[in-house]
């Protein structure tokens, strides 16, 4: 019994060595991207407006949105090796711009940070499947035959995401926070004071100094004598006036 397969020939080559470019560590790229922070209605950019020719230098060009593909590399992988290897089978690199803004200054001082990370697997743990790559073909037909080329390119793949936050001024923020502070100082107080009085092993010896002890009986019979004292006191005086208007 025989089977038969419908399909292009020859059948990709798995075994063959890819080959890159020359020159392409100094390519370069353009990241050009736009930012809004709705609640405080701001939009801004990662670029100047008189933009001139300029490559990124984390020193003495931050404000320039082109990097070249050797820098990018460099921040991603420190290892020679590992970067040779990319150029040849390809990689994952992911940048991050993340913005930092105070929007008390000026929108214009507000720039983005970027920092660059490899995302596949290293070469050196040698993955399963390696670098990145991908496929596509190209079919024409030439004297009623049909003809097709299947290409494996290899190459980076950039992954660009950005984040940030923003803040400004707010005098009611600012009270609110306040009295917020000063609600937990109060509470820590309330909260000390029961652990020192009443849960550590000298709670005794701190509650005799805190607490004044105070004996009623004998203060209230002080207080009684004395006022039937200054009772007998007014009645005499009374009649000794009453005494004296009879006579």
């Amino acid at each position: 019994m025989k089977s038969f397969r419908l399909g292009w020939c020859p059948p990709e080559d798995g075994d063959s060595s890819s080959m890159y470019v020359q020159g392409v560590p100094k390519f370069t790229i353009f990241i050009k991207t736009f930012i809004e922070f709705p609640l405080f209605g701001i939009k801004t950019k990662n670029m100047v407006d008189n933009l001139k020719p300029c490559v990124f230098d984390s020193v003495y060009n931050k404000d320039c949105p082109i990097f070249t593909i050797d820098y990018m590399l460099k921040e991603a992988e420190y290892d020679i090796t590992e970067r040779d290897l990319m150029l040849r089978y390809g990689g994952v690199i992911n940048i991050k711009l993340h913005w930092n803004c105070n929007l008390d200054r000026n929108v214009k001082l507000c720039k983005p940070e970027y920092t660059f990370t490899r995302l596949d697997v290293p070469f050196r743990e040698k993955p399963f499947s390696v670098g990145f790559n991908f496929r596509y073909t190209s079919t024409w037909k030439q004297n009623e035959e049909h003809f097709r080329t299947l290409t494996k390119a290899y190459g980076l793949r950039f992954i660009i995401t950005v984040s940030g936050n923003a803040g400004k001024f707010n005098f009611i923020t600012l009270t609110l926070n306040i009295g917020s502070l000063i609600g937990i100082f109060g509470i820590a107080t309330f909260v000390s004071d029961v652990i020192v009085l009443y849960i550590s092993k000298k709670a005794g010896v701190y509650r005799n100094y805190v607490f004044e002890k105070v004996h009623l009986k004998p203060k209230f019979d002080e207080v009684k004598d004395h006022v039937e004292l200054q009772v007998e006191k007014n009645e005499d005086q009374l009649l000794n006036d009453a005494s004296n208007m009879n006579t």
